[in-house]
């Protein structure tokens, strides 16, 4: 048992390594990367952004209000906010959490098992907000 797991975790080490895409599914919880920007986690993609916690939470906001997007819930407290909005008939869910000063992770959820296409325009189209409000 133990061999296999050594096996399994050098197969993911060089795969990330490589650059390359890869998923790893542990029990019920699932994990894969692609191209080193964004981390899948049980249907959540999750990115990384250059920007203070306030600020991201304020480009969401203004994401979804360009994307035409219903926002039913916000719970927002220190280092976390919870956004669960209704984006096309979707249901999208944002995790936003505090990492450092200048660094915040957000998760985005769309559907019920995570449409990673779907997130991935969500991510793009919220970096490039972020980019026009952080000039």
């Amino acid at each position: 048992m133990k061999r296999a797991f050594s096996i399994i975790t050098l197969i993911f080490i060089i795969a990330l390594l490589a650059g390359c895409e890869g998923g790893v599914v542990v029990g019920g919880k699932s994990m894969g990367m692609q191209d080193g920007q964004f981390v899948r986690s049980s249907g959540y993609m999750v990115g990384s952004y250059p920007y203070p916690f306030d600020a991201v939470c304020q480009g969401i906001d203004d994401t979804l209000k360009e994307m035409k997007a219903v926002t039913s819930e916000k719970h927002v407290k220190i280092g976390k906010a919870s956004i669960i909005a209704t984006l096309q008939g979707e249901k999208v869910t944002f995790e936003v959490e505090f990492k450092e000063k200048n660094k915040t992770d957000v998760s985005i959820l769309v559907g019920m098992g995570g449409s990673n296409i779907a997130s991935q325009l969500i991510h793009d189209r919220l970096r490039l907000t972020m980019t026009k409000t952080a000039k």
